[in-house]
């Protein structure tokens, strides 16, 4: 008789197309050559990045340059001189961008984090990086072409997300616990400046801005407030609603400007007022603002340009508060699939990092549908014929009807339509499961914080109720529902930027019904090499016991006495990949059972237990289709492979 290994066969890999495309820039600045010409600067995320110089009078790519080993870059910079500095978030290179020579070139390796959140220069010519994972910041000068490592802002945080710098003072934001500090020029002292209201709670200091006078910061708080600071009193002046960014000081007037819920702002330092502008309807969905920059045209008036995530450019007019949007030769690029995840039918749903979604139809093998502009999705389910998506950032909510003609709006009334936020300090939806008529969602928490949530949407009406206190200090990343009963699956990892607090994960159960937590405890599974940190996914196999995945480790349990009746450590538990994204569990041909255990592709006979390792690779994601074929990615490519099960005998 065949062992397991002899009996499954995986065809050759066949790449089905690059599948989610997306239009995405997390860093930009504008910038104006010798020649008067106005160009945007812009980092655009793919599979690689790429930098692109874009001519605002035409919308043509005038250079573009593939950034190797990186797909996104947060920090880019323009120094005095008009010279571009943009560095990415994997080797710690720091690149530099010539615009009269159309020349790109590699300034070298700072010595910090080899992710980069900002760049700024300071008013004399110096570079200054903020850096993840040690909440370092680090200085480069241009004429010595000299890098100087600037230590730690924090012992006990990790994110040095924002930075900005005067001719005697570097300030730099932290996060995941929010503190200001400032690093001395003069004498290398660090100091930190106190945020009443703010400092020691949990979120970010994400982008600093110095006033003209220097003594006043501007200081984003979580990319969606803004305070106004007085460095020398360490009092806060003003707070104000912002999209993440405000203009240089204008310079006609002195008002700085910026963007909240879809409005242009003009903001006065010595009155401490705002004045509405204008709406901007490209922002009115809230894309986070990347750049907003003064332009000085040949008749004397200065332009501000504006640019978001989404690579939408308008150029505002002061003077009679006009608003022209900019087309650009800017296009959708294939991006990192994120999420992938079969309706049970003909369609493969499929979500891109940090956007786009997409929907390919196996029958036709096509892409049927592609929404470049949708936010990241972690997690994807359905129920009664509809699909389900849980975004990040805010642990947003998205439902779409395939009966219904699209409507990428991204509102309430469009399809796919905005359900809900999640809110309760939720981030990332990585596990969906439906029954009973309901959607049963199971989240990560925010940066910082460790206990995440069970969110129950009823779609009947509309209504959804969030459960904070099933597992405290756990994150919720497997679910499955049968019976009334709901089974679910933590991790005891939490948000990004914050260590554990426990040491192992548990299961629940929860009554639907009674909305309340039955059982919750650790499995006991005999010779598991460590306790488990994630268990997740869960799934009823055709046996009617409830499989579960530990890492290298595969286990069944009796769902009557919760006892665990099998299981088998096939790989040693090393946790060496997400914290965050499930082992997935996928039934296929024969009744075997597929799976990501330990990050490689795994059959299991869920009756011996006899395993077969098929593939080696690291695999962050896949499936099997209604064909019984296995689905997955390869950074961005959409990957199939038949699977093939012979009889037992040969």
């Amino acid at each position: 008789m065949r062992n397991l290994a002899e009996r499954v066969r995986l065809g050759p890999p066949i790449d089905l197309g690059q599948a989610v495309r997306a239009r995405i820039g997390q860093a930009a600045v504008f910038g104006t050559r010798r020649d008067g010409t106005h160009e945007l600067y812009v980092a655009v995320n793919g599979t690689p990045a790429a930098f692109c110089a874009v001519e605002l009078a035409t919308g043509h790519i005038a250079f573009r340059f593939s950034i190797p080993h990186t797909d996104s870059v947060w920090a880019m910079a323009a120094a005095p001189d008009g010279t571009v500095y943009f560095a990415g978030m994997e080797d710690g290179a720091l690149y530099r961008y010539l615009p009269e020579e159309r020349r790109l070139e590699t300034v070298g390796r700072h010595p910090a984090d080899p992710w980069v959140w900002d760049l700024k220069p300071s008013p004399d010519g110096r570079l200054y990086g903020a850096t993840y994972p040690n909440a370092k910041i680090f200085e480069y000068h241009p004429e010595e072409r000299r890098f100087r490592d600037l230590g730690r802002m924090s012992a006990d945080q990790q994110y040095a997300r924002g930075i900005g710098a005067t001719n005697r003072d570097v300030f730099a934001g932290i996060g995941s616990t929010i503190r200001l500090m400032r690093w001395d020029r003069t004498n290398g002292e660090t100091s930190e400046l106190h945020l009443e209201g703010y400092s020691g709670k949990q979120g970010f200091v994400d982008r600093i801005w110095p006033a003209e006078s220097g003594d006043v910061l501007f200081v984003s708080i979580g990319q969606s407030e803004m305070l106004v600071y007085d460095c020398g009193k360490q009092r806060i002046l003003d707070r104000f609603a912002c999209s993440d960014f405000i203009s240089p000081a204008s310079p006609v007037n002195g008002e700085y400007y910026f963007v909240a819920k879809g409005s242009l702002y003009a903001y006065r330092l010595d009155t401490l007022t705002s004045t509405l502008q204008t709406d901007i309807p490209v922002y009115a969905d809230r894309p986070s603002i990347k750049c907003m920059q003064w332009l000085a045209e040949r008749d004397g008036t200065h332009t501000l340009a504006i640019v978001s995530s989404s690579l939408d450019v308008v150029l505002f007019r002061p003077d009679d508060r006009s608003i022209r949007e900019v087309r650009t030769d800017l296009p959708t690029v294939p991006v990192q699939i994120q999420s992938l995840e079969w309706d049970g039918n003909e369609k493969l749903y499929m979500g891109g990092y940090h956007r786009g979604l997409s929907i390919y139809n196996a029958v036709t093998g096509e892409i049927e549908l592609s929404i470049p502009k949708f936010p990241q999705t972690e997690g994807i389910g359905f129920l009664d014929g509809k699909a389900y998506f849980g975004t990040y950032t805010r642990a947003k909510i998205f439902g779409y009807d395939p009966e219904l003609p699209a409507d990428t709006r991204l509102a309430a009334s469009s399809n796919p339509a905005f359900l809900f936020a999640i809110g309760h300090g939720q981030d990332r939806p990585f596990a969906i499961a439906s029954g009973d008529g309901k959607l049963f969602i199971g989240t990560i928490p925010d940066y910082g914080l460790l206990t995440g949530a069970l969110t129950v949407y009823d779609p009947q009406t509309g209504k959804h109720e969030v459960y904070t206190d099933i597992v405290p200090n756990q994150s919720i990343i497997g679910l499955t529902y049968r019976d009334g009963l709901l089974y679910g699956g933590t991790s005891n990892w939490g948000g990004l930027g914050i260590e554990p607090s426990e040491t192992e994960a548990k299961l629940f159960v929860w009554d639907v019904q009674e909305r309340r937590t039955l059982h919750v405890f650790t499995p006991d599974i005999p010779d598991i090499d460590i306790p488990p940190r994630m268990i997740g996914e869960l799934t009823f196999g055709p046996d009617g016991l409830l499989w579960g995945a530990v890492d290298g480790t595969i286990f069944a349990m009796s769902p009557e006495t919760l006892r665990v009746v099998k299981s088998k450590v096939i790989c040693p538990s090393e946790y060496k990949y997400s914290r965050f994204r499930p082992y997935f569990l996928r039934w296929g041909p024969s009744g075997l059972l597929f799976t990501s255990l330990a990050r490689k592709l795994i059959a299991v006979d869920p009756q011996t237990l006899d395993h077969a390792i098929l593939d080696e690779e690291p695999l962050a994601l896949m499936t099997l289709g209604p064909d019984g074929n296995l689905y997955y990615n390869d950074v961005s490519h959409l990957m199939m492979r038949e699977v093939r099960i012979l009889d037992e005998r040969g």
